[in-house]
């Protein structure tokens, strides 16, 4: 009988400490690391697993993968660190690095060890994402036309290193090139600040494909809290609340709500990754998909910049050098 997988959790802070409780449900919990000391130990007490406030003194024998969950500005380095110490699988939170260069260079150094990597874009795993997906490839509204996502709530009461548009939207570009299976042409937003912090608390994104386009809106201004996806087509409309996970479709023959039972996407996204590690394949979503909406995630910072539409191609060329090309396809 195979023994079950170990997973470490680096960082157990606002959304770690899921990830520490998850993995303990699937009994594939190999310890918690927190600079935080108090919080390491208060995770290690409760689920009776090793401890440690830093990377270097943890015993990472037997350990079969690591989730990272601390701001991302630090992802790069310890992520290195931890393909330094042996560990061959790695979940990083989104948006995996801060920037494109950053995710070019850590897909090298994962070539290089052998080591692999899946990108916490937990809403693939959200049952309102599969079934709006589900949807399109039955052609239930025919060809899509717009694709329209919402993401809005007040300022997240964690650590914030990000803007609006990589911390919160890049879930949507990542939704919309998920159901679209390819990569939008070019990109325009519209970004700001309004609370007058540094980085931007709210973006509208528009993503041209070759055949629809989808309209993105995400801010931290809204006192309400909302998570919205909808798909206008040829023949019919589908709508659906990644909060409630309840999809909608409507057609010439009326309007249809499939019952669902709420089931937690982590707990889909961790056995998904456990599972990768189980047979020895690549996770996904992977790295390809990480550098892929970050390049889209800066198009759009670009494009509010400039006040135009930004062609992917654009981005291309920003970092000719890089090997971008090597992970992405170039737009004809």
């Amino acid at each position: 009988m195979a023994r079950s997988r170990k997973v470490v959790v680096v960082g157990t802070g606002s959304f770690g400490k899921n990830h520490v409780r998850v993995l303990n449900e699937l009994g594939a919990l190999a310890g918690v690391i927190d600079i935080n000391q108090t919080a390491a130990k208060a995770f290690a007490d409760l689920y009776k697993v090793p401890w440690s406030s830093s990377l270097k003194d943890f015993d990472f024998d037997g350990v079969d993968g690591a989730v990272i969950s601390t701001p991302t500005t630090t992802h790069f380095d310890v992520a290195k660190q931890l393909i330094a110490k042996g560990v061959e699988y790695l979940f990083i939170e989104k948006p995996v690095v801060t920037d494109v260069p950053e995710a070019l260079e850590l897909a090298h150094i994962m070539e290089q060890q052998d080591a692999k990597l899946m990108a916490g874009f937990i809403e693939r795993f959200n049952q309102a994402v599969t079934q709006v997906r589900s949807y399109l490839l039955d052609g239930r509204i025919g060809d899509p036309i717009i694709m329209a996502a919402l993401r809005i709530r007040q300022w997240p009461d964690r650590p914030i290193d990000l803007g609006v548009i990589k911390d919160a939207a890049i879930h949507d570009i990542d939704i919309v090139r998920y159901l679209s299976e390819e990569m939008p042409s070019s990109a325009y937003a519209l970004a700001g600040s309004l609370t007058g912090r540094p980085m931007e608390d709210h973006a509208t994104i528009v993503l041209s494909f070759r055949r629809h386009r989808a309209v993105l809106e995400a801010n931290w201004i809204t006192p309400s809290k909302s998570r919205r996806l909808a798909v206008t087509g040829t023949t019919g409309y589908i709508e659906a609340d990644l909060v409630t996970q309840e999809v909608t479709v409507k057609d010439d023959k009326g309007s249809f709500t499939k019952a669902v039972l709420w089931k937690e996407p982590l707990l889909f996204e961790l056995r998904s990754f456990l599972e990768a590690i189980s047979n020895g394949s690549t996770p996904s979503p992977g790295r390809e998909d990480a550098i892929a909406n970050l390049v889209l995630a800066e198009a759009a910072l670009t494009s509010s910049q400039l006040n135009r539409a930004v062609s992917l191609n654009e981005i291309f060329d920003r970092y000719q050098g890089h090997q971008l090309d090597n992970y992405l396809r170039r737009q004809n």
